[in-house]
This record gives C-alpha cells, sequence and structure tokens, in this order.
C-alpha cells in the first residue's frame, strides 16, 4: 500500500472505537514496542476509552477506507506533553511517523507548550530513529529511552501553517468519507451481490 502525502487528521470523541481498533491491530510485540508491555485486548480497549480527547489531543493518518494506519497521542502535562506513536507495519517507511510527530510538534507549539518528550524501550530503534531525525535529544537508562525536545515559542507563521493544515486535512477526510459511502453504495446495488 502506497500513501500518498500522509496528512495528519484531529480526532474527536466519535473516533474512538475506529482509535480502540488501531491499537488492537498492532501485533504482540509492536504493543510491547508502544505500550512497554504486551497488553491484552481488554487493557488496549481501555487504554483508548480513558484517552482524554478534551485534554489532549489525538492524530491519525487514515488509509482510504479510514482505517488508522498510524496514531500519535498527545498528552499535555503543564508546559509540556508527552507523545506516544504507533504505526501499523504495512505503512511503515512511508512517512507516517515522521508526518505525526511534526504535526504533533506544531500543535504543542501553537498551545504555548514549551517541551515535549517521549519514552519508549531502548530496543525501539524506530521511535528512537524518528527523535533523533526530529532533533530530540536522547538519554538512555537500562533498557528504556527517553527523547526530548525544547520547543521554540509560536509564530503568526506557526498558527497559520497548523490552519491551513488542518483545513486540507479536513477537506481530504471528507472527501475518503464520501468516496468510502460511495463505494458502499454501489457495491450495495452491484448486480453481481
Amino acid at each position: 500500500m502506497k500513501i500518498a502525502s500522509p496528512l495528519p487528521v484531529r480526532l474527536n470523541p466519535h473516533h474512538r472505537e475506529a482509535l480502540a481498533a488501531h491499537f488492537l491491530a498492532l501485533d504482540p510485540e509492536d504493543r510491547r514496542l508502544r505500550f512497554g508491555a504486551p497488553l491484552p485486548d481488554e487493557l488496549v480497549r481501555q487504554y483508548a476509552e480513558r484517552i482524554d480527547l478534551e485534554r489532549d489531543e489525538v492524530f491519525a493518518v487514515t488509509d482510504r477506507d479510514l482505517r488508522m494506519l498510524g496514531v500519535v497521542h498527545v498528552a499535555f502535562t503543564g508546559a509540556t506533553a508527552e507523545l506516544g506513536l504507533s504505526v501499523l507495519p504495512e505503512a511503515r517507511g512511508q512517512g507516517v511517523g515522521n508526518a505525526l510527530f511534526e504535526r504533533a510538534v506544531m500543535h504543542l507549539r501553537t498551545r504555548g507548550a514549551r517541551s515535549v518528550f517521549m519514552h519508549c524501550l531502548a530496543e525501539n530503534q524506530t521511535v528512537i530513529h524518528l527523535a533523533h531525525k526530529n532533533g530530540m535529544r536522547i538519554v538512555h537508562d537500562g533498557g528504556e529511552s527517553d527523547a526530548h525536545l525544547e520547543l521554540e515559542p509560536p509564530t503568526a507563521g506557526t498558527f497559520m501553517t497548523e490552519w491551513m493544515r488542518e483545513q486540507r486535512a479536513d477537506a481530504r477526510e471528507t472527501a475518503k468519507l464520501n468516496a468510502y459511502f460511495t463505494r458502499r453504495f454501489l457495491a450495495y446495488f452491484s448486480p453481481t451481490r
């Protein structure tokens, strides 16, 4: 599957079921790397249900059927925030993780956050590579790693860029939604049915 210029969309409470489905699609090893432990399905569902979508933000890149290929959870803790990132195996190596990271950082800057960090297992080379690529300072401590990035204050350009990307993402998601329902409608009335 080829992803043309991943454009993260902001999630809201009606996306919660699809968000849980994304996390549940992670195999045991990917769950261990994302959550620090190979969580069973019930704990994954509880995690998705507990995300505070009023305080925190969650962004996702979706495919043509609106399945979430990659997700970043931006958890606010005052002037700092923590990122939790996951990308399904079939979408890796196509810029999804980087697009999600950049969208999260831009969002944090416009909200006045001063720093962001990511905590992961030291063996999670994908996240460590992404953190390093985006200028984060990485500290290894035994089997775990922390990556930190001090954020620049927002500018008028930051606000405008975020607004424009949000509009593009929403428009693309609406187009995907319309195409998805059109395909379902046509399949329902297909003579081969």
